[in-house]
């Protein structure tokens, strides 16, 4: 009897020391999930009802894609649909920049670089149709595009820096990957049965769609 009051707070302080990871899983899984949830409707539409064969191995890959696509939106920090209203001072002159390089060349505009080199690596490496460099840098420039658009709906400023440093990132990974293709003669086979070069500029965008119309931060509070 003398020993239940202590297991008592025991358990109340386990039970208080899981909520935080609780809600650590919570804030990274519900923006995953917006992300993952119109992509895999989009495979279950290939494969179900258009009958299209894939394999583990791409899906693989495609969820190590996804998952470099979440990181670059949690990096970015997009707006959402729920976001409209929440700043009515908002002015778009003010949020955007369309004056290329105006405050020189900052160390986040090197990091914008960083961050899309992943995109024009990986996007020749799953598909084959991206071996072309102007498709990966079409690409890496609509995507940043659709980044910059949805910042405009959180006060984030919309900068051509960004633009311009993210397509030059994903133009760089493009060559690195060129470089390890030829080092290690590396060849297509059954990691890239796909749905066709247009899968991966179909991910990228349901990414931001889902991100945009699914992720509410304000329902986690």
């Amino acid at each position: 009897k003398e020993k239940s009051p202590k297991i008592n707070e025991l358990g109340l302080e386990i039970i208080g020391r899981s909520r935080p990871i609780m809600q650590n899983m919570i804030f990274v899984l519900y923006p995953l999930f917006c992300i993952l949830l119109p992509c895999m409707l989009y495979v279950l539409i290939q494969t179900k009802g258009f009958h299209r064969r894939t394999n583990f191995i791409h899906m693989i890959w495609v969820f190590i894609f996804l998952y470099y696509v979440y990181l670059v939106l949690e990096t970015t920090g997009i707006g959402t649909i729920w976001e409209i209203g929440l700043y009515p001072g908002m002015k778009l002159q003010e949020e955007i920049n369309l004056i290329p390089f105006r405050d020189g060349i900052s160390l986040s505009m090197i990091l914008n670089v960083v961050m899309f080199m992943p995109l024009g690596f990986l996007l020749p490496l799953l598909w084959k149709e991206y071996q072309s460099l102007v498709r990966t840098a079409i690409i890496g420039f609509c995507f940043s595009c659709g980044i910059e658009f949805c910042q405009l709906f959180n006060r984030r400023v919309s900068d051509v820096d960004d633009l311009l440093m993210n397509t030059l990132g994903a133009i760089l990974g493009w060559l690195i990957w060129i470089v390890f293709s030829r080092i290690t003669h590396l060849k297509y086979g059954r990691r890239n049965q796909g749905f066709g070069g247009k899968e991966g500029a179909v991910y990228l965008a349901l990414s931001l769609v889902g991100q945009f119309f699914l992720y509410n931060w304000r329902w986690m509070i």
